[in-house]
């Protein structure tokens, strides 16, 4: 395994014992801010609760509901039913109600031994949108959410992800409708494959061009996730939202012990100094080893150029902040990686602004990319396959609420897979080198 920047700490799981003094500086600095965070946020949220006796609770916990009580944590020990009582005689002038969410709702299981049950199955697991109406005043909101892969057909991708071809579609049907008026691009996604992330990062700059491209960010809008918005005319990013990591790694897997352990031995006939380089029987060769190398820096120096164009920077100061580090929102604004603080309300309204709409105008939002019914889906699919055998295709897969039963370790492998384990494999990606877990 190769890596481009001295962040960029990925790899070192399966060449080191322990992290890295660069690893180690990275993560403790990330933890700082998201821990000054926190005390913030209890300070400012809890009355008489300052940022000090805020860090002194938190070594102090876990506390009884009493003590919480006792502490401030909490403002009142109640049941349920109490709770809603409480709240129905908070308002004696207005009736109270207390709704349930949608995913507390029961639902009935449909009978599968009828057609009608059929359909309410594919009903249920593809509950048509809200409709949206149309006008000449519109913002389209496209969501990016998962991981970064390439167009492959394959039956290893069985969770949500983003390909280029459907963020191409809805960056074109943006672009070209002349009732759009400014875009947002909704990013949740650790990043993933290179060349996948460059021809997205080519749709937003086309559309951004033409009219206002606004990026929210997610929890994480890291490594490829940062590539894809980086084009974009503004950035909004919550406080403790993980993002940058600009950086690229890459390699394959060397399943030749493996196969040998199974009893299994391949020959490989090679013409060419550097024929075997995806080949998953062996390591790289020197040669082969210069060439992923050379093949690494110029993505990473690409990354780099581009967010410096997008930032109004030069490559020195992209540079100095990039080599693979992840940073939060709160410290990406004060590095100039994303402009302005806030969520998903916060980029919608910048979009109205840049579009020249006045604070009480009423716009209308479309959602892309624009998904179409499971039925649908699988018949096309039916109806295409030449060979006869169904594989549900990606877009159906990224909408399917039963495959999000997996757990996320197992979507993980998934994803390293479609990435590293097909002969026609990225082997170089940008995307977030480990998984952060806050708990």
């Amino acid at each position: 395994m190769l890596a481009m920047g001295k962040y960029k700490s990925g790899v070192e799981p399966y060449m080191r014992d322990g992290m890295s003094d660069e690893f180690r500086e990275s993560m403790t600095a990330l933890l700082d801010d998201l821990y000054a965070q926190l005390l913030n946020h209890i300070a400012e949220s809890r009355e008489g609760i300052t940022e000090e006796s805020a860090s002194d609770l938190i070594n102090r916990g876990p506390f009884t509901a009493e003590e919480a009580k006792q502490e401030k944590l909490v403002d009142a020990l109640q049941y349920y039913d109490e709770l809603v009582t409480a709240l129905k005689a908070a308002s004696e002038d207005e009736e109270v109600q207390v709704v349930k969410p949608s995913f507390e709702r029961k639902r009935t299981v449909p009978d599968m031994n009828s057609l009608a049950g059929l359909m309410q199955l594919f009903s249920m697991l593809n509950p048509p949108q809200r409709a949206r109406a149309a006008g000449e005043n519109q913002i389209a909101l496209i969501y990016a959410s998962g991981p970064i892969l390439p167009d492959i057909d394959s039956p290893f991708i069985l969770m949500s992800a983003i390909t280029p071809d459907a963020l191409k579609k809805a960056f074109q049907k943006a672009r070209t409708d002349d009732s759009v008026r400014a875009v947002v691009l909704r990013i949740d996604s650790p990043g993933g494959s290179a060349l996948a992330s460059d021809l997205i990062w080519r749709e937003v700059m086309l559309t951004q061009r033409e009219k206002p491209v606004v990026v929210s960010m997610g929890n994480v809008a890291a490594s490829g996730g940062y590539y894809i918005a980086m084009a974009a005319g503004t950035i909004v990013a919550h406080p403790s939202t993980l993002t940058g990591s600009i950086g690229v790694f890459g390699g394959k897997l060397n399943l030749k012990g493996l196969y040998n352990k199974a009893g299994l031995t391949k020959e490989i006939i090679s013409h060419g100094q550097n024929a075997t380089l995806y080949s998953d029987y062996g390591g790289f060769t020197p040669t082969e080893r210069e060439r992923v190398g050379k093949m690494m820096k110029t993505v990473y120096e690409d990354f780099v150029s581009k967010a410096a164009a997008g930032r109004g920077k030069s490559f020195d100061d992209i540079d100095e902040i990039a080599q693979g580090r992840v940073w939060t929102g709160k410290q990406a604004k004060e590095i100039g990686l994303v402009d302005e603080l806030g969520g998903l309300d916060t980029a919608l309204s910048i979009a109205k602004e840049q579009a020249g709409f006045a604070e009480d105008d009423k716009v209308n939002l479309i959602i892309l990319p624009k998904q179409r019914p499971l039925f649908e889906q699988l018949m096309e699919q039916i109806l295409e396959d030449t060979e006869g055998s169904i594989q549900l295709p990606l877009q159906l897969a990224s909408s399917h609420p039963l495959l999000s039963m997996l757990g996320t370790q197992s979507q993980h492998i998934i994803t390293w897979l479609s990435l590293f384990g097909f002969e026609d494999g990225t082997q170089i990606v940008t995307i977030l080198p480990y998984d952060i877990l806050i708990r």
